[in-house]
């Protein structure tokens, strides 16, 4: 049979759920046109099964594994579903018609008389999306809308839909064949909040970017589903959480994207600076007993002023023992004003800045009136 099977005149090249070139023979299933028989020798089929064939997709509605073979009933797919998921998104998938007389008349609540209700029942592939479908789901077919009033999940990848025929609301799309979708389609938007369109970090350093998603307005939290991307990556390295990374001086830029969206940012790599504290405390050498003098302590990195906060403290000519000779009675940003008591002797004025990387004294002497 695997030595003649191409030989037949129902042989076929195919896709089967996206494999292309699967070998199979396809033929009549006596008078329905709409219904196909098929078998492979080497590709197992499965219900739910979607084949490609002759520019037509079939879905696989019957499965018989014999000994050597595989064989199986395939209805051909007039079209294809589509409707809004929990996120917004345009989802779709192809459906096969199912006639049955049974579906179309049912009885309106509160009415004695039978009243006929137009039904139809289609099929289609059970997956990760389609098995989200619930009751009360609208679609469009047909350029009429239909409700979701009966879901069949029982048959192994398969789900048969019972659907019933509503009037059309002014949220429904007729172009695009969706329902409810005026005010219910996504629409997301990605902002990088800590950084703008330009920044620029050392060699030295690194950026972990904080990138905010939502979708109409509301923030959700796709963390996984970003991805980012960089122009050159000998410059920089970007970690799936967004952490980056400089590897040499240069310029790159970063695509952050989601699904169709994206916003680029532009990243300067300099040179590691080193730090070069200094600080200076200015006033005169001496205070008179019991008189109030102000001091001052400037702060200056490499050079360039820094406004910096400075911190005073008083002690003996140690350095370390706590003096009596006079005291700080205020100190407020690079100001201080130190009151002396009257006994002579001398002080060391201390000052720091915040970081404790610039630090300097001052001896100051106390003299009497005279």
């Amino acid at each position: 049979m695997s030595s003649t099977f191409s030989q037949s005149p129902s042989y076929f090249q195919v896709n089967i759920n996206g494999e292309s070139n699967q070998e199979v023979w396809i033929t009549d299933d006596g008078d329905i046109r709409e219904q196909k028989n098929i078998v492979t020798l080497n590709c197992p089929l499965k219900m739910g099964d979607l084949v490609i064939w002759k520019d037509k997709t079939w879905l696989c509605n019957h499965v018989d594994d014999m000994e050597i073979y595989h064989r199986g009933v395939i209805l051909v797919c007039y079209s294809t579903l589509k409707w809004l998921d929990d996120q917004g998104e345009i989802q779709e998938t192809p459906f096969s018609f199912k006639s049955d007389t049974s579906s179309n008349f049912g009885i309106q609540e509160g009415r004695i008389l039978m009243m006929p209700n137009e039904r139809r029942q289609i099929t289609v592939q059970k997956n990760n999306l389609t098995e989200r479908i619930k009751k009360n789901r609208r679609f469009i077919i047909d350029g009429r809308a239909w409700k979701t009033v009966g879901i069949n999940r029982l048959i192994d990848g398969l789900i048969n839909l019972t659907l019933e025929e509503q009037d059309l609301i002014p949220a429904d799309n007729l172009d695009l064949s969706i329902a409810d979708f005026m005010g219910n389609v996504a629409d997301y938007q990605l902002r990088v909040l800590n950084v703008k369109d330009v920044v620029a970090i050392e060699e030295n350093q690194t950026l972990q970017l904080n990138i905010e998603l939502t979708n109409n307005s509301k923030v959700i939290e796709v963390d996984d589903q970003i991805t980012y991307s960089v122009a050159d990556e000998t410059i920089i390295s970007v970690s799936p959480m967004g952490l980056v990374t400089p590897l040499k001086k240069g310029i790159s830029k970063i695509t952050i994207s989601f699904r169709n969206i994206s916003q680029t940012i532009q990243v300067n790599v300099t040179s590691s600076t080193t730090n070069n504290y200094s600080a200076h405390i200015s006033g005169d050498d001496f205070i008179k007993y019991n008189m109030t003098k102000s001091f001052a302590c400037s702060f200056k990195d490499n050079g360039i002023d820094r406004k910096e906060k400075a911190r005073f403290w008083l002690t003996e000519t140690d350095g370390l023992t706590p003096t009596t000779l006079a005291s700080i009675i205020e100190q407020d940003g690079q100001l201080c004003k130190i009151k002396a008591n009257n006994k002579k002797g001398r002080v060391i004025l201390h000052a720091e800045n915040s970081t404790r990387l610039a630090y300097t004294t001052k001896e100051i002497e106390i003299k009497s009136l005279l």
